[in-house]
């Protein structure tokens, strides 16, 4: 008898055992705002608290000092702005004087940055090959707005977009445990997809506009190569950025892998492709596109010896 009871006992352990993910999941979304919330300072913080520490530390300081965060929401649901507003809160975090950047580098650090002598980064526009000018080209290199930080600041106003693009990149894939605990549908994973997508692509065109324009510099304007090559806190800045960011893009990838399994349960068939991420059901096929090829066309361009070179400058590598 006691040896059936043990049997029993060990039994139902293992059962509980198999269990208690589920249940964790359960438990963690009923804490949470809803996958449709509406956006309130309350359920953006909340969520922001368990699943993004650095966005939560961004908006807490922008919140303490007088910002309206639900300006980027416009009155939608949470899902479909908050990488917004974390991107758009960095940028208001890290001006604080005309000559300086504050770049922050997550785990509530900030390097503060002084700007050196620059030229307009659309002096360079014309020198980017017409097969690497890509989605954000125009907008931050070519024909920017009038005073476009990313413009008028060159390397340091193109970094402290690299810097916005990886906080709204962490922030998206920081909430991948939250749209599964959620059972997010098709119509609400596209939201992850999409910024994942946006943001990768971003970190390898910053990243490339970042490397260009000082190469461009070095044979151009080479006192402006040397002040920025050689301004420490910057190129430590950029180190911690670029590392940090290329991890966010590899993680993304083994999470969209991930999500074959949790659409299976939905009843869906996912394909992963380089040109888009399709799902079908019920003889209904629903997809979203992909920027692969122009991340990879500048990532190749990349490994150049020339752009190696610059980036082995600002990363402390004897190149």
């Amino acid at each position: 008898m006691k040896r059936i009871q043990r049997i029993l006992a060990g039994w139902l352990a293992f059962v509980f055992l198999l269990a208690a993910p589920v249940a964790s999941y359960e438990a963690e979304a009923a804490k949470m705002p809803g996958i449709n919330a509406k956006a309130t300072e309350q359920n953006v913080m909340k969520l922001l608290n368990r699943y993004d520490k650095d966005g939560a530390y961004i908006l807490k300081k922008q919140i303490a000092a007088g910002d309206d965060v639900l300006r980027w929401f416009s009155g939608g649901r949470i899902i479909d702005r908050i990488s917004i507003a974390v991107h758009e809160e960095t940028h208001v975090y890290s001006i604080r004087r005309m000559d300086e950047t504050r770049y922050y580098v997550g785990n509530q650090k900030t390097i503060p940055v002084r700007h050196t002598a620059v030229f307009r980064t659309k002096e360079m526009a014309s020198s980017i090959p017409k097969r690497l000018r890509t989605f954000r080209y125009n907008t931050y290199v070519a024909k920017p707005t009038q005073n476009l930080a990313s413009d008028i600041q060159g390397a340091y106003g193109l970094m402290n977009e690299f810097m916005a693009y990886r906080m709204s990149m962490n922030n998206t894939v920081a909430l991948y445990p939250y749209y599964k605990a959620q059972h997010a549908d098709w119509d609400q994973w596209t939201v992850y997809i999409n910024y994942c997508e946006n943001g990768k692509l971003a970190y390898a065109e910053f990243k490339y506009y970042i490397l260009h324009y000082l190469d461009y510099a070095k044979r151009h304007n080479p006192g402006v190569y040397r002040g920025i090559v050689g301004n420490r806190a910057f190129c430590r800045a950029y180190r911690m950025i670029e590392k940090s960011y290329a991890k966010l893009n590899a993680k993304y990838e083994k999470d969209l892998k991930r999500l074959k399994e949790v659409f299976a349960k939905q009843g869906y068939q996912m394909q992963v492709t380089d040109e888009s991420v399709t799902v079908q059901k019920d003889w209904k096929v629903m997809g979203i596109g992909r920027f692969t090829a122009d991340y990879r066309k500048l990532l190749k361009e990349m490994k150049k010896e020339r752009y190696r070179r610059v980036h082995g400058r600002l990363a402390g590598q004897h190149i």
